[in-house]
């Protein structure tokens, strides 16, 4: 009896260091967000739009090339705490530092924004090399009856501070009493400040070994492996590639704000709304699909998911046709980054829970692994947006984002419902 209630006690300590770490985690993201917050402050420093595009690349290629290798690792380490703790300080620093090389920018753009990138990909490959032990660490200590509980709090909660970190970055910016780059670096220590309770909370956590210390495979057995993944799961197949084409989202993302200033008019203040408007999806979808998960399972929200996401390109060119005839699309637009919260919800949700339920506990790091690694090549395509804008339109990114992500519509219909 007393060994079920010291268990109970753990799970429950492990649930609230999860819990806010994810929640002051969101409210980081809010005041670093990369396709709205980081790619505004550099369009500050640069008009390339390959160089504003590299915002939401390095952020994504840093959370997911890494995975793989670190899955390799992370099999054979019987307490995965450690890992996630050393890159998340790692992590935290690098923010920090972004923070002292805002302050520059003023006087020394070029090597401000230099810096600036330098910290930006060490807090975001950081970041890739504790997702691993991360999200092995959570499959371990939050039982599976009390993960929609999670998502729900944690979206909830979490995507309330990160709604009104949107208005405080929006009436920073707008005030004019604070000239660039200071207005920024207010909004990035602020950031930096969540980030850090983050941090503190997930040193909470209580976590058990995993027996005695196995040794990792050598990286060629690692490798030969895999294919024989690949035979013998075909929802974990069809998975990756509904996960790869849903990135598609990636190829406009940096591109939205830049679109609402500089062709739509819309003033950079605005920005704060963005980054709100998504966190009301993030907060809402988040309730939804977490409640969701337990009464229909999985698939059907990586389905609703792929839809949503394929709404965004169409709401784009929808506002820029009303703008055309002179017509109101201000929240039209503004619904675009509800959506894209929404997004983000329900990958979370929706494909790691998916992805948890199919993973047997001994490779669960290599499916989390191959999952993310496999899909870092779509890291990439905000680059391949700023190309499509230097030498096409806003018009072609948004219908060629939309024939990408109406794939994965029609792939996502193909998978099929975990067992229980």
């Amino acid at each position: 009896m007393e060994e079920k209630n010291s268990r109970k006690k753990n799970v429950d300590v492990n649930f609230s260091a999860f819990s806010y770490d994810a929640i002051f985690f969101s409210a980081f993201g809010g005041f670093f967000e990369p396709a709205t917050v980081i790619s505004s402050f550099v369009s500050n420093l640069t008009n390339s739009p390959v160089l504003i595009g590299l915002t939401t690349t390095i952020r994504n290629c840093g959370w997911f090339l890494p995975q793989l290798f670190i899955a390799r690792r992370a099999e054979a380490m019987p307490r995965k705490k450690p890992l996630v703790a050393l890159a998340g300080g790692i992590m935290r620093f690098s923010a920090g530092m972004m923070v002292l090389s805002s302050l520059i920018a003023g006087k020394n753009p070029i090597l401000s924004l230099f810096l600036f990138y330098a910290f930006f990909v060490v807090l975001s490959f950081s970041d890739g090399i504790s997702g691993v032990p991360w999200i092995d660490l959570f499959a371990k200590c939050i039982p599976l009856e009390r993960r929609g509980d999670y998502y729900a709090k944690t979206q909830a909660i979490g995507g309330v501070l990160a709604f009104i970190a949107g208005f405080a970055v929006k009436a920073i910016l707008g005030l004019k009493s604070i000239a660039f780059p200071y207005n920024y670096t207010i909004i990035f220590s602020l950031g930096f400040v969540f980030s850090t309770l983050s941090f503190l909370s997930f040193l909470r956590l209580k976590e058990a070994e995993d027996g005695t210390p196995r040794r990792h495979e050598s990286l060629a057995k690692y490798f030969m492996g895999i294919p024989k993944v690949f035979r013998e799961d075909g929802n974990f197949r069809l998975l990756i590639v509904i996960n790869t084409l849903l990135r598609g989202f990636f190829m406009p993302l940096p591109f939205y704000a830049l679109f609402a200033r500089e062709i739509l008019g819309i003033p950079q203040e605005n920005i704060g709304i963005f980054v709100s408007t998504q966190m009301v999806g993030s907060i809402l979808a988040g309730i939804f699909f977490g409640k969701a998960i337990d009464l229909y399972g999985s698939r059907k929200v990586v389905i609703l998911t792929a839809g949503i996401t394929l709404l965004q390109p169409f709401m784009a060119l929808a506002s820029f046709l009303l703008y055309k005839l002179g017509l109101p699309f201000f929240w039209l637009y503004a619904l675009i980054f509800t959506l894209i919260g929404a997004t983000y919800s329900g990958i979370w949700t929706g494909i790691f829970n998916y992805l948890l339920r199919i993973a047997p506990e001994e490779k669960r790091p290599l499916y989390i692994g191959l999952l993310n690694t496999l899909t870092a090549p779509t890291t990439f395509l905000p680059l391949l947006g700023g190309i499509i804008l230097q030498y096409l339109s806003y018009v072609h990114l948004f219908l060629i984002t939309a024939l990408v992500v109406a794939s994965s519509v029609v792939t996502a219909f193909a998978l099929k419902e975990p067992e229980k």
